[in-house]
């Protein structure tokens, strides 16, 4: 049930891994039998000198290389191009729509003519051209129902599609039917289609109204999507030669305000994100590589400034510019009904200065930003964990935290608590657990998600109720590395770069440190605490470059069963404490004390510096840590349904 979560780190060894709608699940063919490195992302340089060997033309990208596919200009009489992503070599073939790891087609790239190669070609070829047709079957997107099922938006239907969706009278009718979108009367919704880099359509946004200035959108298919919405608003979009350099994009997050820029007369295309904050495939890169000025058009509050500034890594910074996130530069459409002008607006977009050199004057409008959005500079607040909103204040982007505490005493299960109430508001979460199997950790996830023991007994009430809950918490942003034991950090660093960046993962959990020290014959004749030192620095470096909240599990050193643990307890040297912005402490005095509690101890805080304790009583039913009354307890529990987890508050 949660196979699809797992992130691939581990080797490809004599497998053929067809890449899946919803996330990495792996099909077995006879291909590919020689990729046994293929678990890390390929380096720029690989990709470089496979194209250079082989004696290939490419075109050098912002973020992908274009050449031509090696193994479609074989099958179609009109040559066909690929993409290849830069940092991930994960490739792209839009005309047959099918993507993978380079290592699957560098055996194409070659210019030997010997018989053997030929001949191993083609059986390679035939294999390739089978797993292609499989992944095509599983991942085709059926347009053409919807064609039936949505009438297109048209002058005669226009006015009545304006007046049931509120849309501002100053847009056009022109707009909406030139997005070539689709209206179905007794839903009451509207549809705009993705589409890819060469014009298929790849998806499409369903669109239904909340209140006069927001609309619900939801993206089909709900991952991976290889397509954008584009409004073409510049001169040189609409030249017939497709070979000129594109110049400016707008790119904004949802359909109202792509609608909004429609009003202006601001030469640029107008690009609208397939699943807005939450994250930005991979496979969307080349359909937005075509511009060499990307403007960042997020919302003004601070989680969208930050995904602008994410997406602008993976972009490429260098074209990126931001309209910055403040009350007075408002999103486009909020703009237009505030009678803002949006051209004014744009005009002050701005682009991102040296990396090591600043000044006030450019961090001005974020510090304003900050003081204007000060709830959500805190972060996400817990909703299962009240008292770790009065000393932490939130759960911010770019932080260390270190989590301790005695063997046995629960840090495993309270941090899976922990990380699952950020997941279900949206956090991006990426779970590396080396100590306990994925599966153990995934049930005990599940079971603090709906609050109760699943399938205690064999019956088909059980199972129907398993099943839901499952669907359920499949829909949460939560992924799995595969490691177990000993692992070498650089082999984890490769694969939680690589899920932050296909993923735009926001948390990462490290459960625990000591299980990447090794234990092999050269790791004993180095210093463990100079070994842990390096661990630590990997892991503060990732989390300020990236922007990512990274947590660590450390075990303490053995200290008397009568004393508190401190942050001096924890293993190692004293960078971890050093570079930490959080430390938490699972103290433990059940078996020391008659009347001992279990508490969790803030002991650092680098944010607001507030320090406390929250006590911990386990729910052995829900294996839960959160705050609960008997009073709501007896409340929910006769009541509870399965469309909600529960959520308990003092």
């Amino acid at each position: 049930m949660f196979a699809h979560r797992v992130l691939l780190s581990n080797h490809l060894t004599k497998s053929f891994n067809v890449l899946k709608k919803v996330s990495f699940t792996t099909t077995n063919n006879n291909f590919n039998k020689d990729d046994s490195n293929e678990h890390a992302s390929a380096s720029l340089l690989q990709i470089k000198r496979t194209l250079k060997i082989a004696n290939i033309e490419f075109q050098d990208n912002a973020t992908n290389f274009k050449t031509s596919c090696p193994v479609c200009e074989k099958s179609y009489s009109q040559q066909k191009d690929i993409y290849i992503n830069k940092t991930t070599g994960y490739f792209m073939c839009p005309s047959c729509r099918y993507g993978g790891k380079l290592g699957l087609i560098e055996k194409f790239f070659t210019t030997s003519r010997s018989q053997k190669i030929t001949n191993e070609l083609k059986t390679y070829q035939k294999l390739f051209q089978n797993a292609k047709e499989q992944y095509q079957n599983e991942n085709e997107f059926d347009y053409q129902f919807y064609e039936r099922e949505y009438e297109l938006v048209t002058e005669g239907n226009a006015d009545n599609i304006f007046k049931q969706f509120s849309i501002d009278e100053r847009i056009s009718k022109s707009s909406l039917i030139g997005l070539n979108s689709r209206y179905n009367q007794e839903r009451q919704e509207l549809l705009f289609p993705l589409i890819d880099i060469i014009g298929n359509i790849v998806g499409c946004k369903i669109v239904t109204k909340l209140n006069d200035t927001e609309w619900k959108e939801v993206s089909l298919p709900d991952q991976n999507v290889s397509g954008v919405i584009i409004y073409n608003n510049s001169k040189i979009n609409k030249s017939k030669d497709k070979e000129l350099p594109q110049q400016k994009a707008i790119v904004v997050l949802n359909i109202l305000d792509l609608l909004a820029l429609t009003t202006t007369k601001i030469n640029a295309a107008f690009i609208c994100l397939p699943y807005g904050l939450k994250f930005l495939p991979q496979e969307c890169l080349p359909i937005l590589d075509q511009y060499n000025e990307l403007t960042l058009w997020f919302n003004y509050n601070t989680a969208g400034w930050d995904v602008a500034r994410n997406f602008a890594k993976k972009l490429d910074e260098k074209r990126c510019k931001f309209v910055r996130p403040t009350s007075a530069h408002p999103t486009p459409y909020k703009a237009l009904i505030q009678s803002i002008d949006i051209k004014s607006i744009f005009s002050k977009s701005t682009s991102i200065l040296h990396k090591a050199i600043t000044t006030f004057a450019s961090l001005r409008q974020d510090v304003l930003s900050d003081l204007q959005n000060i709830d959500k500079v805190q972060g996400v607040k817990w909703k299962r964990y009240p008292t770790l909103n009065k000393y932490l204040k939130g759960h911010r982007k770019g932080e260390l935290t270190i989590l301790t505490g005695s063997t046995g005493c629960g840090k495993t299960t309270f941090m899976s608590e922990y990380s699952l109430d950020l997941a279900i508001q949206g956090v991006n979460t990426l779970w590396g657990s080396f100590e306990i199997r994925n599966t153990r950790l995934a049930t005990t996830l599940l079971r603090q998600y709906c609050g109760k023991p699943l399938l205690d007994s064999v019956s088909d009430e059980n199972l129907i109720e398993f099943e839901q809950w499952a669907n359920k918490f499949e829909e949460l942003p939560i992924y799995f590395m595969t490691f177990h034991g000993s692992q070498p950090i650089k082999v984890v660093m490769e694969a939680i770069e690589h899920a932050q960046y296909v993923h735009d993962i926001n948390h990462v959990i490290i459960d625990n440190v000591q299980f990447m020290m090794g234990t092999s014959e050269e790791s004993k004749h180095l210093d463990r605490f100079w070994k842990q030192d390096v661990i630590i620095a990997a892991f503060r470096t990732f989390a300020t470059k990236k922007n990512c909240h990274v947590t660590l599990v450390i075990h303490p050193r053995k200290e008397k069963d009568n004393e508190d643990l401190t942050t001096q307890s924890i293993f190692g040297g004293a960078k971890a404490t050093q570079e930490a912005d959080n430390v938490l402490i699972i103290q433990d005095k059940r078996l020391t004390s008659v009347r001992g509690k279990k508490y969790l101890q803030i002991a650092k805080n680098r944010y607001s510096g507030d320090l406390g304790i929250m006590p911990l009583e386990f729910d052995k039913e829900s294996l839960s840590y959160a705050h609960k009354t008997k009073k709501k307890v007896e409340n929910t529990d006769s009541s509870q349904s399965i469309s909600s987890p529960p959520f308990e508050k003092i």
